[in-house]
């Protein structure tokens, strides 16, 4: 019996050292992957929007939208559109940037596809997004806001001059080192 329990203890040895053996090699083989499953995970039932950033060190951190500073803030004449032909061009649910028109889409000549803009007077801390275009006589300093409604509602809106934050969209690029060696 006691040859048993002795053979028994050395199985669960050679299981115990062989596992930690290949965790391991596991750890070696893909650092990346044992780095990622150490990083706190964020809660689903969260109800900030976050943004993915990387710091100077390579390092991947998360900040919520509300944290960010503006890159600037723009005195704006701000005015509204619908998805009407007397509005837009012939095919009035499709914006410039090729997307179909939704709420908190703006249209800006002087502004890149996919800026994020704040009108804090006006809806708080709603973010919407640059992705469409005005009438090429609109320059620096015009909006548009896209609304579902008919041209009543449209019209009321009006003609307002207001503070935008101005979000742009920021974009990490690795560059290798070059080999001098070459």
């Amino acid at each position: 019996m006691a040859n048993f329990s002795q053979s028994i203890m050395n199985k669960f040895k050679t299981i115990k050292i062989s596992l930690i053996l290949a965790v391991f090699a596991l750890e070696m083989a893909f650092p990346n992957q044992v780095k990622a499953a150490q990083l706190e995970v964020l809660p689903k039932d969260s109800q900030n929007d976050f943004s993915l950033m990387e710091t100077a060190e390579g390092k991947l951190v998360y900040t919520t939208d509300s944290a960010l500073k503006p890159h600037k803030v723009v005195r704006a004449i701000l005015t509204a559109y619908s998805s009407t032909p007397d509005q837009t061009d012939s095919d009035p649910f499709t914006a410039a940037s090729g997307k179909r028109v939704y709420d908190g889409m703006v249209a800006a000549n002087w502004l890149p596809f996919g800026t994020k803009i704040k009108i804090p007077s006006l809806y708080g801390e709603k973010i919407f997004t640059v992705d469409d275009r005005m009438n090429a006589r609109y320059g620096y300093g015009r909006m548009d806001i896209w609304m579902n409604g008919e041209r009543k509602t449209i019209n009321a809106f009006g003609v307002k001059k207001v503070d935008i934050e101005v979000y742009y969209t920021e974009k990490y690029a690795k560059v290798a080192k070059a080999d001098n060696n070459i």
